[in-house]
């Protein structure tokens, strides 16, 4: 009797001893599951910190891998540069009124750009071709006309003149000289006055006079107007719809007529010239164009370097 007791006792110590042993060796095994499925958790966090660090997380975009990346960090800024848009009046500037229209092809606007595959449509015909148009107004004169005339010449350089009426009248072998040499022609107004100030009939008889001026000389008036100072109204634009002429602008104000000294006016030109851009220098108008005369030379192997051709307005596939 005693005997059976004691093998019962014997018997419940070892169901509780296997009971422990078996409680222990869940918990480890379970523990041992739970760590092997967080430790690759652990090194995607880690992997996708490094990413983020880099800076670009490879991803597919229309089905080709292009690099998405953190904010901003793949943008890009494209920024125009301002142009001028004042002409000049024998050495005093004419300040352009903010609610009247003006002209200048240029303007300042930025604007951040996302890199993308280029596509066909994105792609312009003719992107690569680089052309430029030299323009001067003002003249025709003997001293700085001509001048610029012999470097055009020795250069084999075409450009485009806005001529002032007045100034036809007075020399008319250069402005039968410039056409001899291949240049253009464009209408400048007679007076080179503001044509906002004055009336739809003192504007058209600005124009004709000079249209009549050019046509006594050349047996043909011009298509291409440019006004004095850049400055437009709305009647000035309607008239010159009227005459079917178009007026041009420009993209880069070189300012000869206010002194810019010569190094100026080639950086500017430089920097800032743009294919199909039309560059504003002065043929006549004040002692300053000397520096335009010294500059020219220099200015057209700037340009030529850079892979530049010389056209005239009327050339320019954006006229």
């Amino acid at each position: 009797m005693e005997f059976a007791k004691k093998r019962r006792r014997r018997m419940a110590l070892f169901i509780v001893f296997a009971a422990v042993l078996l409680w222990v060796g869940g918990c480890a095994a379970g523990q041992s599951v739970g760590l092997s499925a967080l430790i690759p958790m652990a090194e995607k966090e880690t992997s996708a910190k490094e990413d983020l660090v880099g800076g670009v997380v490879e991803g597919n975009v229309d089905g080709d891998n292009y690099p998405i990346s953190v904010p901003d960090s793949h943008k890009e800024k494209e920024t125009t540069e301002p142009s001028g848009n004042k002409d000049k009046d024998t050495g005093s500037e004419n300040e352009i009124k903010p609610d009247v229209e003006t002209d200048g092809n240029g303007g300042s606007e930025s604007s951040i750009i996302e890199k993308k595959p280029p596509t066909e449509e994105t792609i312009k015909p003719n992107q690569n071709e680089k052309q430029v148009a030299l323009t001067f107004d003002d003249g025709p004169d003997t001293r700085y006309t001509t001048a610029i005339l012999d470097i055009l010449k020795e250069k084999g350089v075409k450009a485009t003149f806005f001529v002032v009426g007045t100034q036809v009248e007075k020399y008319p072998d250069i402005l039968k000289r410039m056409v001899d040499e291949g240049h253009s022609i464009g209408n400048h107004s007679q007076t080179h006055k503001d044509l906002r100030k004055l009336s739809k009939s003192q504007i058209l008889s600005e124009i004709e006079k000079t249209d009549n001026a050019i046509e006594n000389v050349l047996g043909y008036k011009p298509s291409m107007f440019r006004a004095p100072y850049g400055a437009l109204s709305n009647t000035v634009m309607r008239v010159l719809k009227e005459k079917d002429q178009q007026h041009i602008g420009w993209t880069v104000d070189t300012r000869d007529w206010a002194g810019t000294s010569v190094e100026d006016m080639r950086d500017m030109i430089r920097n800032e010239t743009k294919p199909n851009g039309i560059i504003l220098m002065h043929s006549f108008g004040g002692k300053h164009i000397i520096n335009t005369v010294n500059m020219l030379s220099g200015a057209i192997d700037d340009l030529e370097e850079r892979g530049y051709s010389f056209v005239t307005v009327e050339e320019l596939p954006t006229t």
